[in-house]
């Protein structure tokens, strides 16, 4: 992706990380509305996401920071897809209630010590039948659950579900496109099976562009949402992060 040097993209990386941070302190928002406290968690948590590329980086352990950018790429389309439609804190509601419910369902069946405590607990039913029917009244309002796919498609990033996401989950799942990435090696002597492969910065230069433009993008939108009055020190990073890709207009 960037034309610059590793170093340089990774030092912007780090750079943006440590001065949009601070910058997030100065967001002024209404707590009480669903939309506003998700969209400044999810952007909390590409910030703090970041943060753990960066060491990975750092330490070249890039194995793991493929794993961590898929989520700070989901996060960024969750994000996106808020800022344009405030209902939508609704589809993160109906995740939210359907991951309780698989957890509730399978404690209920006494069948799995993992979750022993939940079963035990003499609220099991009621907190069943609680989430069963907030999820039957938001369907009967008409919202719908999503899932990554149609959540992409809502975000009209179709091609990087199609492309840039399906690598991170390769990734994710170890698919053996991955394996083969992370520990197949070519000698002399064939092939060999490697652990903690030497790498070199240009091994995550892809990576860490993508993560910061995720992370400016995602900047832009919460600051722009909130009517801050950062928006001049964040176009400084637009700016310096579309430089140091040879592009000259605004990304």
């Amino acid at each position: 992706m960037p034309i610059a040097q590793p170093k340089d993209v990774l030092d912007f990386l780090k750079r943006a990380h440590d001065g949009l941070q601070p910058l997030s302190v100065r967001l002024s928002f209404d707590k009480t509305k669903p939309q506003h406290r998700e969209l400044v968690a999810l952007y909390g948590s590409i910030i703090e996401l970041t943060g753990a590329v960066m060491v990975l980086v750092d330490k070249r352990l890039i194995t793991g920071v493929p794993v961590l950018l898929r989520s700070v790429l989901e996060a960024y389309v969750d994000l996106h897809n808020l800022v344009g439609t405030p209902s939508y804190s609704f589809v993160i509601e109906l995740a939210h209630i359907d991951q309780w419910l698989k957890i509730l369902r399978e404690a209920k069946t006494g069948k799995n010590e993992y979750l022993a405590a939940i079963a035990g607990a003499p609220e099991l039913d009621d907190r069943i039948v609680k989430w069963e029917k907030r999820r039957a009244d938001l369907e009967e309002k008409g919202f719908r659950a999503l899932n990554i796919e149609q959540k992409f498609h809502q975000a009209g990033m179709d091609r990087e579900y199609r492309s840039q996401y399906n690598q991170l989950c390769c990734d994710a799942h170890n698919n053996l496109r991955s394996l083969i990435d992370r520990h197949i090696q070519v000698g002399e002597d064939g092939l060999g099976i490697v652990y903690y492969k030497e790498y070199a910065p240009a091994d995550s230069a892809v990576h860490v562009g993508t993560n910061a433009e995720l992370l400016v993008r995602a900047s832009q939108e919460v600051h722009d949402f909130f009517k801050s009055s950062e928006a001049s020190e964040i176009a400084k990073y637009r700016q310096e992060l579309n430089a140091l890709r040879g592009e000259t207009e605004p990304g």
